[in-house]
């Protein structure tokens, strides 16, 4: 499959319904309500519904439009996030609208990205890119969080055991294991899905109840899972604690992933590398 995928696309709610990476969005956002993309204004509050965004980690930022002439005061985009307390948004933008939801769905995690991405600057300078700077922004873009009870779970996505976690354990996924969209630019590429859209994966154990919570429950949850994890046990200095996650693997998300051939396909599937034991 080629890809199809184009930045900049006219609003169209139903993509949120037809595809079912979207499936989340669909249930957190007030879709029917707009049919053009949602102003900063409706961003901030109207485009979710209320017990998706409710929420006090939010409440000191602002979305705010970055038109061609936006004032920068001088700051880059971190900075402003951190000392303005302000979201520079582009208008009608998809990668900015993603962010903007990932925002109201991880404030807590959000928040504290910003804070490493500024600690890291004011040791180091802007211009210097640190391993912790580059795993927080690959993780910003490309994570998805998997919620999973069983360690065997995680330690088969890790090994690349495709075949064993996406088809002989299909049953399992959205009931003890479970995918949550993080990175913005996945939903962006998810407009137009193509073969070979690979994720990065950040791991974070749940119990059996919080597969029994609402969405929006679990949203909450996890994203207090998650800031701690990351703040706690430093799992961003690099990006060792991200593995490679083929999107269209999660059964489900590909109409052809229904079938075992689908995941025989090594160029997207690939097996884990191993390691050159060879003396030197």
């Amino acid at each position: 499959m080629k890809r199809k995928y184009q930045a900049d696309q006219i609003w169209d709610a139903n993509l949120f319904n037809q595809n079912p990476i979207f499936s989340d969005l669909s249930a957190c956002l007030n879709l029917a309500e707009f049919n053009i993309f949602p102003n900063c204004k409706q961003i901030q509050q109207g485009l979710f519904k209320p017990e998706f965004s409710d929420n006090q980690y939010l409440a000191p930022y602002q979305f705010i439009a970055q038109t061609e002439d936006f004032d920068w005061q001088g700051l880059s985009y971190e900075s402003l996030i951190f000392e303005q307390k302000t979201i520079p948004t582009r208008v009608a933008n998809w990668h900015d609208l993603f962010n903007a939801c990932i925002w109201h769905l991880f404030p807590q995690t959000k928040t504290l990205l910003n804070h490493l991405h500024m600690a890291d600057i004011a040791q180091f300078g802007a211009k210097q890119r640190t391993k912790q700077r580059d795993a927080i922004t690959l993780f910003d873009e490309c994570g998805v969080v998997i919620a999973y009870q069983d360690d065997a779970q995680k330690l088969a996505l890790q090994a690349h055991l495709w075949v064993d976690i996406f088809w002989q354990q299909r049953a399992s996924w959205f009931k003890k294991i479970r995918p949550f969209i993080f990175g913005h630019a996945m939903y962006e590429m998810s407009l137009n899905p193509f073969v070979g859209l690979t994720a990065k994966a950040y791991f974070i154990r749940v119990d059996e109840a919080f597969f029994k919570q609402s969405l929006a429950k679990q949203y909450q949850l996890l994203d207090g899972l998650l800031a701690a994890d990351i703040k706690h046990n430093h799992t961003l200095v690099n990006n060792r604690s991200l593995s490679p996650l083929p999107l269209l693997g999660i059964p489900g998300w590909s109409d052809e992933n229904n079938q075992l051939s689908y995941y025989q396909n090594t160029d997207y599937f690939r097996p884990k590398r191993q390691p050159n034991n060879k003396a030197s």
